[in-house]
């Protein structure tokens, strides 16, 4: 469907009142079978504007876009169309207004594809015979000769004029969606209201017809899609409206309307945002809230962190279904704002020095109530040497311990080699290796298969205040690890 030509030749003619609203609905609602299904909401769709329109199903996106034809009265409220009541206009005069790409669509005549589009110049022109060889591709000085020539550029633009003369009947899916979209496009609306336009449709035609779309709104058009693909529509789309249970839930610029926090109340999706340019782009992830009780017993993961090193296993770990706690980190780790993007339950303490007591004792806390310890490639300094302490009084416990590439820590070792020695006896002990992040999920995932993983966890030992008073002695006869580890600890 890509054009052979720069951008169509023809252009709507400047709706009245541009540079104003195209549309203004205040106060609608629509009820249906004694259900309200839209509304109350007010919205104003500027003169110009490529809005996209998203919501789960059963938002009321369809329900908005009858309403902004005509097709559906509101039971309360006023939608106007330049400036002008809806339920006023003539659906003759709004067909010359707004071409609809509604999302069902039945065709079950033999009518040829050069026939279904050049219905679309219905209201335009008037009646005469109409022939497939008319509307292919050529010139022509017969009357309606603008006609021929409209249908015949759609025809183009919509990758359709091969098939020109095929009936309906025999397109498929795809080619119907674009067929139908290529009558729209023949009616020459300042407005276009499409209805999941891209339904049926391929990646590359669905791009093509995004890419179309987009091309018609910098000729002037006013575009409102519903679209369920949120990418495409923050690529595509100047303005967003995120509906849900048939009210805004939010407005605004793509960068405004899927933030992470809104995704999740509205769709109960955990996303991740990145910038493509200047644009959002979301990666779907775990779903805290469509956890089932089962999911809730999965297994528990803590991660020692910081540094920024264990947060592409946190995204990892997240987005195969875990709930990883960390820690310790500090405030201004990018570990802590990963956890804190995932409302993780994390451990902080101040930047630049040793932990804390009471903080030690949180992570104590936390590790025990885990099945499997972490133990990310971070740097190692006095000041966090403490959770390689915690990994071995865990070993010892019987619990599963992971470092990751372990055989990097001389060159993270800023101790003198007191962490090196450390990691070498918990590898001695015991404890699992992975040398990527994808190995390390893995073996978490495996271990999850196996229910004697879940019940090495002992459950109950570690309560707030006691923690190191329970291990203490634990670590007897390991060299390097002192009996007593709050000797470790500044301040005590």
């Amino acid at each position: 469907m890509r054009p052979s030509h720069p951008y169509p030749s023809f252009t709507a003619a400047p709706a009245a009142g541009s540079g104003s609203s195209v549309y203004e609905i205040r106060g609608l609602e629509v009820t249906l079978q004694g259900r309200r299904v839209l509304g109350p909401l007010d919205l104003s769709i500027q003169t110009g504007a490529f809005l996209g329109v998203l919501g789960p199903n059963g938002s009321g996106k369809t329900t908005l876009l009858r309403v902004l034809t005509g097709a559906l009265r509101p039971t309360e409220g006023e939608v106007r169309l330049l400036d002008r009541p809806v339920q006023q206009y003539h659906p003759a005069e709004i067909a010359r207004l707004a071409g609809v790409v509604p999302q069902q669509f039945s065709l079950d005549f033999g009518f040829t594809v050069a026939e279904m589009v050049a219905m679309g110049r219905y209201v335009h022109r008037a009646r005469r015979p109409v022939t497939a060889r008319a509307w292919l591709p050529k010139t022509s000085d017969g009357p309606g000769a603008d006609d021929d020539s409209v249908v015949a550029q759609v025809l183009q633009w919509t990758g359709l004029s091969e098939l020109a003369d095929r009936p309906v009947t025999r397109l498929s899916g795809g080619e119907r969606q674009r067929a139908l979209i290529a009558q729209t496009l023949a009616q020459q609306t300042p407005v276009l209201l499409l209805d999941e336009p891209l339904n049926n449709l391929d990646l590359n035609h669905q791009l093509e017809v995004m890419q179309l779309l987009s091309r018609l709104h910098q000729g002037g058009r006013t575009v409102v899609v519903i679209l369920h693909d949120l990418n495409i529509a923050a690529q595509y789309c100047d303005q967003l409206v995120l509906l849900d249970q048939g009210r805004i839930a939010a407005s605004g610029p793509a960068e405004e309307v899927l933030d992470p926090r809104v995704i999740l109340e509205v769709f109960k999706v955990r996303v991740s945002v990145h910038r493509q340019g200047l644009r959002p782009y979301l990666t779907p992830l775990w779903s805290r809230a469509r956890q089932t009780e089962s999911d809730r017993e999965t297994l528990k993961v803590h991660v020692i962190a910081g540094g920024g090193a264990a947060s592409p296993l946190i995204e990892e770990l997240v987005a195969r279904g875990f709930a990883p706690s960390l820690g310790v980190v500090s405030v201004f780790d990018t570990d802590y704002l990963t956890a804190e993007r995932y409302e993780l339950d994390v451990v902080s303490a101040p930047p630049f020095q040793a932990f804390p007591a009471e903080t030690i004792d949180q992570m104590e806390s936390l590790v025990g109530e885990s099945d499997v310890l972490v133990v990310a490639p971070v740097f190692f300094g006095q000041g966090n040497m403490e959770s390689l302490r915690v990994a071995l009084r865990a070993l010892q416990r019987g619990q599963q311990v992971l470092f990751l590439n372990p055989e990097s820590c001389a060159e993270r070792d800023l101790t003198g080699g007191e962490a090196v020695a450390l990691t070498r006896q918990a590898l001695d002990r015991g404890a699992l290796t992975a040398s990527s992040v994808r190995e390390a999920v893995e073996i978490i995932g495996r271990l999850a298969l196996e229910p004697a993983t879940r019940s090495s966890r002992p459950h109950g030992h570690h309560q707030k205040g006691n923690s190191l008073d329970q291990f203490s002695g634990r670590t007897e006869g390991v060299p390097g690890v002192p009996t007593d580890p709050a000797a470790h600890v500044e301040g005590e």
